[in-house]
């Protein structure tokens, strides 16, 4: 699970579970944990504790995570919160520990309007710029008006190590606004959509303007359930310096382009419900073209269901043709309403990759459960082998929920 917020995919997360136990993607043998969760008073309580061995294959020490999370609700909607968090030893300090704590706050100030907040900070032994982050958040989520204000700051040296930071040295603020009206002289369309977006992003010490998107949106909802729309946008990007993309290393530079996107959703209430998108623009001094099926879930009986993904990205660029397909299906077979078994497997070409993950999951009382997972990733070029073992694992999970 985490602790963070959202706001662009930037926003860092304070805690993160499934970081505990590796480092640099590798596995790190845990020799111990607990975690309690219940309320004290009137307040929401979360512990945990966790101390991981050394494993000198991958640079890791024994280590102890230690997180401690904190939340009330006040007035009808609202709450507050605090988290703390200790990992003993360092991925970046050597010697030494990293902390980190913060508060936050979600406000509901009438039934349409809301605002949220956060203040964090991180301590890491030898990092001496800015190790703050702070949200702030307003909306306003009416049935026919609706409208946003973000802002969001990360610190160059904002470090939680038990969470996650995709980014950091840069300021977010984000801008929408949307008008749904409900058209009473039509009597097929259900509602109308038309939003208008702009995403700007800046270096933090430097000033200077990182990215920026600017786009529109046009939907249609059926009375039928069904959506159509189209979307258009444009986009601004500044690489410091030479970066991979899409297989392709694009060379540092300022880059402004242009696309197009119309999908089409299926409602839930058909015997296939999706997604079909498809897509057209300017890339990276090149150009994009994407054809893609997303969301789709077929119910072949009332306990088994397939929910396929694919996606076809036609890519070509001054360095040459870089196209990234990737197919991905889960079946689920439900044994009992308690029980259920599920399997997906990923066919990426840009990787030359297939994997496959077969997991069991049964609630043997209420509250508490059991899961067998078994994972599988292989290297797959057709034109020179069928396929190459990368790695397997088999993971057994049991909860056990009290009650005292």
């Amino acid at each position: 699970g985490g602790e963070g917020g959202g706001g662009g995919g930037s926003a860092p997360t304070l805690f993160y579970s499934r970081g505990i136990g590796l480092q640099g993607g590798q596995p790190v043998p845990i020799i111990a944990g607990a975690r309690v969760t219940g309320k004290v008073g009137s307040f929401d309580v979360g512990a945990v504790n966790i101390q991981t061995d050394d494993q000198r294959g991958v640079g890791a020490e024994s280590t102890n995570f230690t997180v401690l999370r904190l939340r009330r609700d006040i007035f009808a909607r609202s709450s507050v919160g605090a988290l703390f968090e200790n990992r003993s030893k360092s991925v970046v300090a050597g010697d030494g520990s990293n902390r980190a704590w913060g508060v936050d706050g979600w406000f509901a100030l009438s039934s349409e309007v809301g605002a949220l907040a956060y203040y964090a900070q991180t301590r890491t032994e030898g990092l001496v710029g800015s190790d703050a982050s702070y949200r702030g958040q307003l909306s306003w989520n009416a049935d026919q008006w609706g409208a946003r204000i973000d802002h969001l700051f990360v610190g160059e040296d904002f470090n939680p190590e038990i969470g996650f930071a995709r980014r950091t040295d840069f300021r977010q603020s984000v801008v929408s606004a949307r008008v749904s009206p409900r058209p009473r002289s039509i009597p097929w369309i259900r509602q109308i959509t038309l939003q208008a977006d702009a995403d700007y992003v800046e270096n933090a010490r430097a000033g200077f303007v990182e990215s920026r998107d600017l786009g529109g949106q046009f939907r249609v909802e059926f009375e039928s359930s069904d959506q159509t729309g189209v979307g258009f946008s444009e986009k601004y990007e500044y690489l410091a310096q030479d970066e991979t993309i899409s297989g392709a290393l694009v060379p540092a530079g300022r880059y402004s382009f242009r696309e197009v996107e119309a999908s089409y959703t299926f409602g839930a209430q058909r015997p296939l419900s999706a997604n079909v998108s498809a897509r057209r623009g300017s890339y990276y001094g090149g150009d994009i073209t994407s054809v893609g099926l997303r969301q789709g879930r077929l119910e072949l009986t009332p306990r088994l269901s397939v929910e396929p993904t694919i996606s076809f990205n036609w890519i070509r660029l001054p360095q040459g043709r870089f196209d990234q397909h990737v197919a991905v299906t889960r079946l689920t077979y439900t044994l009992t309403p308690r029980m259920f078994v599920s399997g997906l497997v990923q066919y990426s070409s840009g990787s030359d990759s297939f994997s496959s993950d077969l997991r069991l999951r049964w609630e043997w009382a209420p509250g508490s459960e059991l899961f067998l997972v078994y994972s599988e990733a292989r290297d797959t070029d057709v034109l020179d082998r069928w396929s190459e073992l990368v790695n397997r694992g088999f993971v057994i999970k049991v909860n056990r929920l009290l009650r005292l």
